[in-house]
């Protein structure tokens, strides 16, 4: 199941009141139906890829449930948005899920680590990064082997970096939630945060910014990326795990 926006109903704030009173379920799935489309947008933002795929539907459902036990929770006296709280939720179940599935075999982290050891000698050899043809050949390996172990870094860098913005969005949410009057200075926090990220991805390099930009903002392949860039593929795989840690780096420290 995937659903893609907000094509139920309007829910205002008297069906919020209305099902905290009665707890009834015809009320509850109205809701539920309303903001469904949270669960497909955190999915589709997390740009599952790979092993991910694979259990899309049970990932789905995990959103699903969560969105339910959020509808249950929420309290709109508190003065939280839904979407906002029901988001940061639906996100962490879903990583949750991810990391108790354990996707990434203990023979996969050790090939992308040797793969990073071999660029870095090759640099520090060469004064530049290696091709794939060099870098296979450093590896023994075949091309469409190196594709599958970049691929893989990019899903634990992707993984990872979720988790940190999960982490900023629930600490957001903590202050929010503790906030009497709150709006000015949650505002502040959010506003705050946000303003990080933005000069984070300023500073990255004009490739790195472009591939952020392409994949995130106008949702392209990495075919795709590949063809407007002119350089393969792979290289788009680099740039991209490349940028996800220097924000992750810059991020962590403002966290800090």
């Amino acid at each position: 199941m995937t659903v893609y926006k907000n094509c139920g109903p309007a829910v205002d704030e008297k069906m919020w009141i209305e099902y905290a009173k009665t707890r009834d379920i015809n009320l509850r799935n109205q809701i539920l139906n309303a903001y469904l489309y949270i669960v497909s947008v955190n999915i589709n933002r997390m740009n599952l890829t790979g092993p991910y795929r694979q259990d899309i539907e049970d990932i789905t459902n995990q959103g699903i449930l969560e969105l339910i036990k959020c509808i249950d929770r929420y309290d709109i006296t508190r003065g939280i948005r839904f979407d906002t709280y029901a988001s940061i939720r639906v996100r962490g179940s879903i990583l949750d899920y991810l990391r108790k599935k354990d996707w990434v075999p203990p023979d996969i982290r050790k090939r992308v680590r040797q793969m990073n050891d071999c660029i870095v000698r090759f640099r520090a050899e060469h004064q530049r990064d290696p091709d794939d043809g060099e870098l296979s050949g450093m590896m023994g390996i075949d091309a469409d082997e190196l594709d599958d172990i970049r691929q893989n870094e990019l899903n634990m860098s992707l993984l990872d970096f979720e988790e940190l913005m999960f982490s900023a969005g629930k600490n957001a949410l903590a202050d929010m939630d503790k906030s009497d009057s709150g709006r000015p200075e949650d505002k502040m926090l959010g506003d705050e945060l946000r303003g990080v990220i933005a000069k984070s991805v300023d500073e990255l390099d004009s490739s790195e910014k472009t591939v952020i930009s392409l994949y995130y903002y106008e949702g392209l392949k990495f075919k795709d990326i590949a063809f407007v860039m002119d350089v393969t593929p792979s290289r788009i795989t680099q740039i991209h795990v490349k940028a996800l840690r220097k924000l992750k780096d810059k991020i962590s420290r403002y966290m800090a």
